[in-house]
Order: C-alpha cells, then sequence, then structure tokens
C-alpha cells in the first residue's frame, strides 16, 4: 500500500459522513468554492454527439457486440443493485450501483475492454484475408490461427487491465506479455499470471511502464493493446472503450427496467486515463442526449490529470506523483483520444483524498439495513467516495442540484481481490467473508 494511503481502523459499523470543510476556499468575489469540485466551462446540454465525439465511442452496435460478449462461456450481464437505505440517509431518490465485480468471473470492469480489443483485432485480420468477420466462436475455436499465425499481445497495467488483455489472449489462445510498474500488487501480478500471461516488472511508475511496453513491443513485433492512446495510436484504445460501452448499455437497460425512469440523474463515475469515463459518457450522451445525467468525474487527488486538463482547457499532467490505494486509477496524464468526450461532456470534475477510500469500501460492504452488500476495492469504490464527499457537503450538494429527486448511478469498477489486506482494514472482515456474505443479503 502506497506511504500517502493511511491504513484505516477495524470498525465494523457503517461510517458517519465525514467532514471537508477545510477544503473551504474562498474565490475571488468573496463566494465559497470547493477546490476538490470543478464545473466544466465547455459543458453545453444542447451540444450534439458529433463526429469527433463518435470516433471514440460510438453506441452503435453496443447491442451486437454484448450478444457477442454473452456467447463467451464465463461472460453474464453484471447486477445493479439499488442501495435505498443508503439513498435515504443521503436524502435522494435512488441509488443503483453496477456491479462490474462479477464481470466475466474476472472481478473488474476492464474484461470487457482487453477482450474485445484482443477480439477485434484477431476478426479484422481474418475478415482482411477471407472477406468475412468471424464471431467470438469461431475464434475460439482456434481456427483462425492459419490466418493469424503467432501473434503475441501485450500492455503495460497497474494490474486490471493487464489482466483484461492476458484473459483475451488466452480465451483465443494466443500468448500474452504484461509489463507492470513498480506500485502494482503482488496479488494483482498473481492474478495476471494465472491468466497465462508473462509478466515484465518496471522500476518506475505506470507511464514509465508503457515506455517500456512500446519499446520492446516494436522491437519484437508485438501487438500493444493499450487503454490509452498516443498520436498514431487510437485504433485499438477505441475498441477497448466499446467493450466498455457494453457495461453502459447494461446499466441503463437494468435503470430503465427497475426504476420506470428513462435515465438517472447524475452518474460518478472513476477516471485513470478516461477510457471507463468515455465509454459511459459517450454512451449515454449518444444515447439520450440533452436528457442525459450530469456526469461527475473522479479521480485521486494525487492522480487529478482530468481535474487539471478542465482547468487547463487541454490535455495537462496531474499535480501529484499519483502515489494512491486506487491503483487502477493511478495515472498522471490522460488518454488524449478521450478528450472530445470527457473533456467536452463531463458536467463536473472533482478529486478524493486517500482517506475517503476506506469509508466508501466500508459502506459498501457494511451497508444500511435493507442494502445489499457489494465488496469493491479502492478502485472500484471512489464512485461512493465521491458521491458521499459530495452528500457531506452543503456547498457541494448545492452546485450538483443534489437533493430529493436525484437518482444516482455508481459503478464498482473492481472487486477487492487485488488489495485484500487494505479492504479487511477498511471493512473489518475479509473479502471472501463479504463476498460470503453477498448470498445472504437484499438483492
Amino acid at each position: 500500500m502506497p506511504a500517502s494511503a493511511a491504513p484505516a481502523p477495524r470498525v465494523a459499523g457503517r461510517p458517519s459522513l465525514p467532514c471537508y470543510a477545510e477544503a473551504l476556499q474562498l474565490s475571488p468575489s468573496g463566494a465559497m468554492t470547493l477546490s476538490w469540485l470543478a464545473p466544466n466551462p465547455r459543458a453545453d446540454r444542447s451540444r450534439p454527439y458529433g463526429p469527433a465525439q463518435q470516433r471514440v465511442v460510438t453506441s452503435a452496435g453496443v447491442s451486437d457486440l454484448a450478444a457477442g460478449m454473452s456467447r463467451c462461456p464465463a461472460h453474464r450481464i453484471t447486477p445493479l443493485y439499488a442501495l435505498p437505505g443508503l439513498a435515504a440517509r443521503l436524502g435522494v431518490e435512488s441509488i443503483s450501483v453496477k456491479d462490474e465485480a462479477q464481470r466475466f468471473g474476472f472481478g473488474a470492469f476492464k474484461a470487457l475492454g482487453g477482450v474485445n480489443a484482443v477480439y477485434r483485432h484477431l476478426a479484422t485480420l481474418v475478415a482482411d484475408a477471407q472477406h468475412r468477420t468471424p464471431d467470438f466462436e469461431a475464434l475460439m475455436s482456434g481456427k483462425a490461427r492459419a490466418v493469424t499465425g503467432d501473434i503475441v499481445f501485450t500492455t503495460a497495467s497497474s494490474g486490471n487491465h493487464g489482466r483484461s488483455v492476458a484473459a483475451g489472449a488466452r480465451l483465443f489462445g494466443y500468448r500474452c506479455v504484461i509489463f507492470l510498474p513498480a506500485f502494482a500488487s503482488a496479488e494483482k501480478e498473481a492474478a495476471i499470471r494465472q491468466r497465462g500471461a508473462e509478466i515484465i516488472r518496471i522500476d518506475g511508475d505506470y507511464e514509465a511502464a508503457v515506455a517500456r511496453c512500446r519499446e520492446v513491443a516494436a522491437a519484437n513485433s508485438w501487438v500493444v493493446v493499450s487503454d490509452t492512446s498516443w498520436d498514431g495510436y487510437d485504433r485499438i484504445p477505441a475498441d477497448v472503450m466499446q467493450g466498455y460501452s457494453v457495461l453502459a448499455f447494461e446499466a441503463l437497460q437494468q435503470f430503465r427496467a427497475a426504476t420506470g425512469a428513462a435515465a438517472p440523474t447524475h452518474v460518478f463515475v472513476q477516471a485513470g486515463v478516461g477510457g471507463l469515463a468515455a465509454a459511459v459518457i459517450g454512451t449515454l450522451w449518444q444515447t439520450l442526449a440533452a436528457a442525459r445525467p450530469a456526469f461527475v468525474v473522479v479521480e485521486p487527488a494525487s492522480a487529478d490529470c482530468w481535474f487539471q486538463s478542465n482547468k487547463a482547457g487541454q490535455p495537462a499532467l496531474a499535480s501529484g506523483d499519483a502515489t494512491t490505494a486506487m491503483g487502477g486509477l493511478a495515472c498522471r496524464e490522460i488518454s488524449p483520444m478521450t478528450w472530445p468526450v470527457v473533456g467536452d461532456g463531463t458536467d463536473w470534475f472533482m478529486t478524493i483524498p486517500e482517506e475517503a477510500v476506506a469509508p466508501a469500501m466500508r459502506q459498501l460492504a457494511r451497508p444500511e439495513p435493507g442494502d445489499p452488500v457489494i465488496v469493491a476495492g479502492p478502485s472500484g469504490c471512489s464512485g461512493m467516495a465521491a458521491l458521499l464527499r459530495v452528500a457531506a457537503e452543503p456547498t457541494a450538494r448545492s452546485a450538483l442540484s443534489l437533493d430529493a429527486r436525484s437518482q444516482v448511478l455508481l459503478i464498482n469498477s473492481e472487486n477487492a481481490n487485488g488489495e485484500p489486506a487494505l479492504f479487511e482494514q477498511a471493512a473489518g472482515m475479509t473479502a471472501a467473508e463479504a463476498t460470503a456474505a453477498m448470498s445472504h443479503s437484499p438483492r
């Protein structure tokens, strides 16, 4: 665990709302502002989802993609859980959590991206050679290898994306090499190895791992499956995000079925380089147009590249060194290709401190009476941490119009397997115990 993340006490009860009053400051006009919450000056509810956005992610074909993934043996639609007890305590109409910890038996939303990107690369090779696009089942059969040859897939990752690419390569029968930064936990390394990938450790941060991955891949003609873009490299990151769009598509259908409402009013979505945020914002923006929710993009305070980019009006580096317990969000710079969606479509950008992680994990694992148990890791609970932070501060509540009519959507982007000790310190029980408790909690 990074030095900046202080261990949380073993507390069995539910957390009270934390106090962040010290973050208040005066603006030049004398009005109260918050150092951790900023509006997007480019946000325009009447702006159409245009060509620039559709080059990043499009909802076209997402239903077909979801149907194709359903043919994978381990794939199931992940649940959307209602938290009526917490909604009542926070004074909102509803809170819904899309539990991506149950995706593909994998434990994180990232499975969607890596699997889809590997599939799309292989399918394109086959289509170019045979003038037909194979489905998931055809590629899983191994018959395409006569066309594709012995491909090696690779990526840099802090954990979950690496597992996703490894899972995709293994699903279709190809070799995979993952580059991990120094801070990636031993548990996450083990989880990647379990999916058949080879590991190369880098003595540096995520950006250093990306650079080394690109260098080695170029020297060996490996295929890089990255969730971040750079000059001349954006097709595969777009395929990654298109995979993520499946969860947004599912969540909207589930929300409508459960509530009868057309859409949530607020979506809190975590951002690392921006892939998940772009997929969620893009899918809902294109589908709902001006009736889309208010989008709040959430980051660790030490890895606030989107918060800083919003202030600069263009891609900018984080203000900190990205040392955070939220390893999946430990990114110092954004994926540039996501700017037209996240940079223009987000309504609010906000940061959360390290001390907000443990209470959010505990809130999900030890919920209000009548609410379901949800097992979340440090990055997975960040949307909940953001909601708790906003709910505790009247200035923030007013700014976001968070009130008794609000219907909030959160995404639990990962389970706690990557940081089991941190989860146990926060929840007062092991992740296995919490997972067992899920079967006895309301659903």
